[in-house]
């Protein structure tokens, strides 16, 4: 006797083929599984190159961009500090009388003014012209105001103490 549940002979040469089919669809939906999983680990993997990629240029800009104005701040630095002697000299130069132009001591500090000034023209830094300008508060310093005779220069500037 057989029972209802029981496989004939027949659905038990079935069920092997069956079982395989079942296994090999196991396998193959673990497989897909862990060939997505390892997709998404090569997705991140290429995002997180190029984000590094990325950060790794921003920061190599950066580098040589603080290269070029650690140079110029440099320059900027030490031109400052000796600013205060050309405009020395300058000054100087403008109360020498006219009688003692020719004066050895006179021509020294004349020299002197001339190859700070030529030094200043070879870094491409250069005095700001600004007598007959409207004042800019990024270039001038206004002292005082005073009333002029000509209205062609009126709210302009007439005179610098300092260059």
């Amino acid at each position: 006797m057989t029972k209802k549940n029981d496989p004939t002979p027949e659905e038990e040469v079935q069920n092997p083929t069956e079982q395989t089919q079942d296994d090999s669809a196991t396998t193959i939906a673990k497989l897909e599984k862990e060939i997505a999983e390892q997709k998404e680990i090569t997705k991140r993997a290429q995002y997180d190159y190029i984000n590094l990629k990325m950060d790794f240029d921003r920061r190599q800009r950066l580098k040589e961009e603080e290269g070029k104005t650690a140079h110029i701040d440099t320059l900027i630095a030490s031109v400052q500090k000796f600013l205060p002697f050309v405009e020395s000299l300058r000054k100087s130069i403008e109360t020498i009388p006219a009688d003692q132009q020719e004066n050895a001591l006179a021509k020294g500090v004349i020299m002197t003014y001339n190859k700070f000034i030529q030094t200043l023209e070879g870094m491409k830094i250069q005095p700001i012209e600004s007598i007959g300008l409207v004042p800019d508060g990024l270039f001038h310093e206004p002292v005082s105001a005073q009333p002029v005779e000509d209205e062609k220069m009126k709210g302009k500037i007439i005179a610098e103490f300092e260059k």
